[in-house]
């Protein structure tokens, strides 16, 4: 993305002021704005807690959303049918339009488990509305992009067209909120399991997404926050003790020998030339990628574990509570 396409990006007080003139009332206006960029859904309580009203009123809001035909009711993911639902989805084209963002997946109905994690990922951007929010992919795109950090180390999926030669990259494909000022850089992880006993790998596999992202981030000496969203502080507990095995400083560079530095040269000339004649000289390829995995692993050793991460915070959103008697 270049310079210009950067600076064309509106930004949240221009897309509310689009809304404004279109004939939305300020908090209207605004409440759009959140709930289309951050997630498409939201609660009623969430709007209620958001402005300081009372339930009524965040009932009122929602039914001339719905009555104007900008929204429709979505059943609360694990609440029974008998239950009320508490959801609204906001899926207007033109309302997206306005806001530069008319193809967002926000507008589409969603799965259960989808529709949780965005509602998480909304609990806490209304709780944090003071951080520099990037919500759409072009706009993390030139945030890193200004910071020197190349797209090859972001997270990223291929979708494959119908035709061959048709494919599409789609980076940060959860839509998971990030925010950056430039200096530090905050990722939520929006956390959606409430399995007993709990699993970890959805964090574990979501950090790896980010590897190569945060460690170029921290090698141009910015931070890295990362945000565990859950409904549960069981839950919170569980992901804490995972991010706090992650924090601390960069492992610093291990010293190799001239020797070892040679093996493992060799090596990736071999692996990506197919040119395995310099390899004869260590015993052939079989014993040359041994040397080189023994090299590699005392290394990794000399290092310790992974520090990947600068500072963590853990978030309970106790107004999406798994609890059946929470509306």
């Amino acid at each position: 993305m270049t310079d210009a396409a950067a600076t064309a990006l509106p930004t949240f007080a221009e897309r509310t002021a689009t809304l404004r003139g279109l004939g939305w009332k300020e908090r209207q206006a605004e409440w759009l704005a959140l709930v289309c960029l951050h997630s498409g859904v939201f609660t009623r309580r969430q709007y209620a807690d958001c402005y300081g009203v009372c339930r009524q009123r965040a009932d009122q809001v929602t039914v001339a959303l719905i009555e104007a035909g900008i929204a429709r009711e979505a059943r609360f993911p694990d609440r029974r049918p008998y239950r009320p639902t508490g959801v609204c989805h906001i899926h207007a084209r033109p309302l997206y339009r306005a806001l530069g963002i008319e193809n967002n997946r926000h507008r589409r109905p969603a799965s259960p488990e989808i529709t949780m994690r965005r509602l998480l990922s909304l609990d806490y951007v209304l709780e944090h509305q003071d951080l520099h929010w990037l919500p759409t992919e072009p706009e993390k795109l030139a945030y890193f992009e200004s910071l020197g950090i190349s797209v090859t180390v972001l997270p990223q999926r291929v979708y494959r067209g119908s035709r061959a030669d048709r494919s599409t990259h789609r980076y940060f494909a959860l839509k998971l909120p990030i925010a950056g000022n430039g200096t530090t850089t905050t990722f939520v992880y929006a956390d959606t399991a409430d399995r007993r006993p709990r699993r970890s790998a959805g964090i574990r596999s979501w950090a790896a997404a980010h590897a190569d992202l945060w460690e170029a981030l921290r090698h141009r000496g910015g931070a890295v926050h990362v945000v565990a969203v859950t409904r549960t502080d069981d839950a919170a507990a569980v992901n804490a003790a995972i991010l706090e095995t992650w924090r601390g400083p960069p492992a610093p560079a291990v010293a190799r020998s001239e020797a070892d530095q040679q093996v493992l040269d060799d090596v990736e000339f071999a692996n990506s030339t197919g040119d395995l004649s310099l390899l004869d000289k260590h015993g052939g390829w079989l014993e040359a990628g041994r040397r080189a995995l023994r090299i590699e692993q005392r290394m990794k050793d000399a290092r310790g574990p992974a520090k990947c991460i600068d500072a963590y915070s853990t978030h309970v959103a106790e107004r999406l509570a798994p609890d059946l008697l929470a509306l």
